[in-house]
């Protein structure tokens, strides 16, 4: 089994069984929903637990068992965060090791200091780390202030969270008929709560007119061709949109059956 998903003799990203950890690495889980990687262990929330694998190994090596499971996982240098529908949860790396770590994670955030316990996506940087619920999106301080801000909305999805605390989420929209739209939401930094976010992109209109839904996306901070603007890679059912927010222009990438 290789490590990279991506083929670079043919430059290819690769979509076959061999390629995928759960394959290959027998995970002790089922269900995978979401992975996250540093540069020894990629971290897996399933609908079992939290598994955790080598990559140099190839194998999990260390397991959290939570029979509702995970919906999302996110690290840094020195923490593990996990969110299920039971708040958001946290543990120290240092006690990741070849055994059930699951009474390691403790209560990060449960309501009332949430805006859901159901929760749905988490990312962060150094300072802050941005949560979506069932409910709406928080961002918390982390340091020992404890101190948060939020919105309150149905619909939101995933979130990210550049280094220099540009925040962005998306959030699955409502329609009486036909398809519902899809919004990607940026905040310029946060101070306190909001109810509109500073810029909003929407599906069917702008850089975005050919999408219906968004299935996922990434941030680069300051590669604008234009100068300290971000660009967007965004996953959608019409391909995959690279977006130049500084210059306002972008690309589309589409598979070709």
């Amino acid at each position: 089994m290789s490590n990279a998903w991506y083929d670079i003799g043919s430059l290819q990203w690769t979509d076959n069984n061999d390629d995928q950890w759960g394959f290959s690495t027998g995970l002790a889980a089922e269900g995978l929903v979401q992975i996250w990687t540093d540069n020894k262990y990629v971290y897996a929330a399933t609908s079992s637990g939290l598994a955790i694998v080598d990559i140099e190994l190839e194998q999990q090596i260390s397991f959290a068992t939570n029979r509702e499971g995970y919906t999302t996982v996110w690290t840094d240098d020195e923490k593990i965060l996990v969110g299920s529908s039971r708040g958001i949860k946290v543990m120290d790396k240092e006690n990741v090791g070849p055994e059930e770590v699951f009474l390691y994670l403790q209560d990060y955030a449960r309501t009332p200091d949430i805006t859901s316990e159901d929760v749905r996506y988490i990312h962060g940087n150094e300072n802050k780390l941005i949560c979506c619920t069932a409910e709406g999106v928080d961002v918390f301080w982390r340091n020992s202030t404890g101190y948060r801000v939020y919105t309150e909305l149905s619909g939101a999805k995933k979130c990210f969270a550049t280094p220099n605390n540009y925040f962005y989420y998306t959030v699955s929209g409502t329609s009486v008929s036909g398809t519902p739209p899809w919004y990607i939401c940026r905040l310029n930094d946060v101070t306190s709560n909001w109810n509109e976010p500073d810029v909003t992109y929407t599906t069917g209109s702008g850089f975005l007119v050919d999408a219906a839904c968004l299935n996922d996306f990434y941030v680069t901070e300051h590669t604008s061709i234009s100068g300290m603007n971000n660009t967007l890679f965004v996953a959608t059912d019409a391909g995959v949109y690279v977006y130049d927010e500084g210059a306002d222009r972008y690309a589309v990438y589409t598979t070709v059956s």
